[in-house]
């Protein structure tokens, strides 16, 4: 548990992805069902890395025992990963959304 495995994680997401999206090109699976997944795998990792992260800080905080905390970082940091990577994806499918939040650069007004 030394390392973490950003390329081995990033290839294994990238292709359930690609899967996914085939799958829904191919009318297998609904863009909603598709969305619907990927958005629970977002809130899967966000709460496996919200909850260690909290663990860690108060462990750090309390002076608990480095055997203890060590080797949650690791997953910590996995769990992290994973959510990055389909945090991006979720970014670009809402990236209408989110220009429509900070408006019209032009007249600096909201839409």
């Amino acid at each position: 548990m030394s390392q973490y495995h950003f390329v081995l994680i990033t290839i294994i997401v990238l292709a359930i992805y690609f899967a996914s999206f085939l799958l829904v090109k191919f009318k297998k699976m609904s863009q909603i069902q598709h969305r619907l997944f990927w958005n629970l795998i977002l809130l899967i990792t966000f709460l496996g890395s919200c909850v260690l992260g909290l663990f860690l800080a108060f462990s750090i905080d309390q002076n608990l025992s480095v055997k203890l905390y060590l080797p949650l970082i690791w997953y910590h940091v996995e769990f992290g990963i994973v959510m990055s990577l389909v945090a991006i994806f979720h970014i670009f499918w809402h990236l209408s959304y989110y220009k429509n939040i900070f408006g019209n650069k032009k007249t600096g007004e909201l839409k």
